[in-house]
């Protein structure tokens, strides 16, 4: 079952820390996604390490990342949390390249916690 909502913001560290520590991996030259199903509610989290650049590149990766959520809103299953990380090449690729990368990442995740619920 998909939802149109836009989901909400992860705010607290513990919760990307068991994200990313739990859930399943999906990672591309572009971008990388764990995905996770924690409740009844869809969250997202975006992260930009130091490796990207000063704070000016980190702020537009993460730009980039939220403009794609919202996007893409209709692709996030009800109940999955993500956590999108930003690689060297998100700020400096094309927006379609992107978001080709991140709908793979965000179909193969799920696909991958799916069967790990299943086990």
């Amino acid at each position: 079952m998909k939802t149109q909502r836009i989901p909400c913001t992860i705010k607290k560290r513990s919760e990307f820390v068991r994200i990313c520590e739990l859930g399943s991996w999906a990672k591309t030259y572009l971008i990388s996604v764990a995905c996770y199903s924690l409740g009844k509610d869809s969250s997202v989290g975006y992260t930009a390490s130091k490796k990207i650049g000063k704070a000016v590149k980190r702020n537009k990766a993460k730009r980039r990342m939220r403009s794609l959520v919202r996007e893409m809103a209709g692709e996030f299953e009800v109940g999955s949390s993500f956590v999108f990380v930003a690689n060297l090449n998100t700020v400096n690729c094309k927006f379609s390249a992107l978001k080709s990368d991140f709908l793979y990442c965000i179909k193969k995740s799920m696909k991958r916690a799916k069967r790990n619920e299943n086990c």
